[in-house]
């Protein structure tokens, strides 16, 4: 997996960090890191896009999605606020 960090200001004073991970061709991970916020993460999937909650477990299976049960995933990302696709 190939991991890109990137920091955007949004005005002066405030920014967040934005870390986008290739986990496959087509498929991509982006966490928000936002002082102030809750952690949000967007799983890209070709042209559809997963948003959810970046917590202590969805960062957990992430970090092992080489040997993770297909689904633990599913049930991470049934867990998302919305669907946008």
């Amino acid at each position: 997996m190939f991991t890109q960090m990137q920091i955007v200001e949004v005005e002066p004073g405030y920014s967040y960090v934005v870390k986008r991970t290739q986990i496959i061709d087509g498929v991509y991970l982006e966490v928000f890191n936002q002082p102030g916020y809750e952690d949000d993460a967007i799983l890209y999937i070709g042209d559809n896009e997963i948003l959810f909650a970046w917590t202590d477990e969805s960062a957990a299976l992430f970090a092992e999605l080489d040997t993770c049960e297909p689904i633990e995933l599913l049930a991470i990302l049934a867990q998302a606020p919305r669907l946008l696709a």
